[in-house]
């Protein structure tokens, strides 16, 4: 067997259990793993020095190393920021290199499939946990409704990055788990827009975290809410005629009050730019999105006056140290959200005898035999340890079996691709249940 060589771009905490995973099957497979990143030591220490493994550092400044390394390898893996995806897939298309990435298609990723094609290239997109692992786990039992002459009625989706119960130890029951960035900008790019009982539904963002529905799984409750275009996937997963499609996020119990006091005040903005004094304090720096008709308030009755916030929300905002008066921001210039972002960042860090946990909740409506059925699939999975973690293994894992089956011959598809398919959900699934990832399911009739 001919050694080959997958090139893994992006050695960050996502990648852990990727690049573990290819490195374990790299022996049987006649496989060399290069890991590039901008940080050279964290890439040697993802390796951890296997002998089938190399480590090089990428310079921001210079794709010449970059683009020659993917010239020379037989499949690239890109875990960098999602913009950069397609300047890395166009690099691979010309050299004939087939592209593994975890993130939506954008319309820069969509508009190179005919040269992939013309290439005989596949670039496989949406392949981690949420995108990845919820179109698997959907279009399994969506497939398998519909061979049996079933009607979809409902389809409703949510999946949620947390913390483990054993490392649950603040009142937002939330800590870091991925790219913080990511956490704190969530509801700002554009409405949430589903369907419900028929009827088109538009969340503005500023009401994104009101709300939230209850869900229960593996006996905890948690909170739901709407996240981006849902109506998108009507033609996706080919649900002409639905009555309700709904996907969000999972949050922990009392999380959506919370987190929509920061939206209701201000505090998450990432259009506007602030100045700040250095040693001012986190409550004068919160005292500043209240407006001056309650300066002769308490700083707790300003922000419930703006908010409405509850007594409990007020706790959770003081608890992150917003109503101290002793300690401030490093930062003196940024966006709100950066500011909260380096706030939250140090507050709700994973340390490192910490783990988290991955909850996935899918439910099923549909019409058969005069009757209406309901199926309730769900995933509860949490994490080795705190490099390890549930995020890691779910993004990572299926990204493992997907190139080890693209090296192998195994998958006949060309272009830009999503994992929609029964030739991709037929073997991954298997392949991610022997790994621990498993669904249970639940049905009822009536």
């Amino acid at each position: 067997m001919p050694r080959q060589t997958i090139l893994v771009l992006g050695a960050g905490r996502s990648s852990s259990s990727l690049i573990q995973e290819l490195l374990n099957r790299s022996e049987s497979n006649q496989w060399q793993v290069m890991v590039g990143d901008v940080d050279l030591q964290l890439a040697q220490s993802k390796c951890g020095g296997h002998p089938r493994s190399e480590a090089f550092e990428i310079d921001p400044n210079n794709d010449a190393v970059r683009d020659q390394r993917i010239a020379s390898a037989d499949l690239v893996i890109s875990m960098v920021p999602a913009f950069l995806h397609p300047a890395i897939a166009s690099v691979a298309i010309e050299a004939g290199v087939s592209v593994i990435t975890p993130s939506y298609v954008g319309p820069e990723i969509a508009a190179l499939h005919e040269r992939a094609v013309e290439q005989g290239v596949l670039v496989l997109n949406e392949i981690g946990l949420d995108p990845g692992i919820d179109h698997l786990s959907a279009m399994q039992i969506l497939d398998r409704v519909r061979a049996e002459g079933g009607e979809m009625l409902a389809f409703e989706s949510y999946c949620g990055g947390l913390i483990a119960p054993d490392s649950d130890d603040n009142p937002w029951h939330y800590k870091f788990s991925w790219n913080p960035r990511n956490v704190v900008l969530a509801g700002q790019g554009g409405s949430a827009t589903y369907l419900e009982d028929g009827q088109d539904r538009l969340v503005p963002p500023h009401r994104v975290f009101k709300n939230p529905r209850k869900i229960e799984v593996n006996g905890t409750v948690f909170e739901g809410y709407a996240n981006r275009d849902s109506l998108a996937y009507i033609e996706k997963y080919g649900l002409k005629g639905i009555k309700t499609l709904i996907r969000g996020t999972l949050r922990g119990e009392g999380f959506c009050d919370g987190w929509d006091a920061l939206v209701q005040l201000g505090c998450v903005r990432a259009n506007v730019q602030m100045t700040w004094e250095a040693g001012a304090s986190w409550a004068h720096w919160l005292r500043s999105f209240t407006p001056a008709s309650e300066a002769g308030n308490s700083l707790k009755e300003a922000v419930r006056a703006v908010t409405g916030a509850s007594d409990e929300v007020l706790s959770r905002l003081e608890w992150l140290g917003l109503m101290d008066d002793d300690h401030g921001p490093e930062r003196l210039q940024g966006t709100p959200a950066e500011f909260i972002q380096d706030l939250l960042e140090a507050k709700w860090r994973l340390e490192s005898d910490d783990r988290d946990m991955i909850v996935m909740w899918h439910r099923f409506q549909y019409a058969l035999n005069g009757m209406k059925h309901e199926i309730i699939s769900s995933l509860y999975l949490e994490g080795r340890d705190s490099t390890f973690t549930a995020m890691s293994d779910t993004v990572g894992w299926p990204m493992a079996l997907a190139a080890e089956a693209m090296l192998q011959g195994r998958i006949d598809r060309v272009g830009v691709d999503i994992p929609l398919h029964r030739d991709y959900y037929e073997w991954l699934l298997p392949g991610l249940e022997a790994m621990g990832v498993r669904f249970k399911e639940s049905h009822r009739s009536w």
